[in-house]
């Protein structure tokens, strides 16, 4: 009955994951003729492996983005703030110092390697 009932969720996981809603998966449930704490069980056993999956592939995209966000502001702080020493940008005698950039996309890429660790 076990193995029955797992491969029941696969099955209706992969259906889920398609499109199919809560209600319609409980009503072909009853009409095979599965008892509702079965039923109950097989759903929340769904719902948990579509949060799981869902939790994991957002984990790693937001990862993957923060790191980066986080060199692009490395490399504009840096463009700027060595362009004006360097004299490639007239700014007239005033020279920009864009560190703030610099250390903030150092620690998101820093943050993003450590949100990828604790994904993994």
């Amino acid at each position: 009955m076990t193995q029955d009932i797992n491969e029941l969720i696969k099955f209706y996981h992969g259906k889920k994951v398609d499109g199919m809603d809560f209600s319609q998966i409980r009503k072909e449930l009853k009409e095979k003729g599965i008892e509702e704490n079965d039923i109950k069980n097989i759903v929340r056993e769904i719902d948990n492996k579509i949060l799981a999956g869902d939790v994991k592939k957002v984990g790693k995209i937001k990862a993957r983005e923060l790191r980066l966000i986080g060199w692009t502001l490395m490399i504009i702080g840096g463009v700027a703030t060595l362009g004006t020493y360097i004299q490639w940008f007239d700014v007239k005698g005033y020279h920009i110092v864009a560190y703030g950039p610099v250390i903030a996309g150092y620690l998101m890429i820093v943050a993003a390697r450590k949100a990828q660790r604790k994904a993994s």
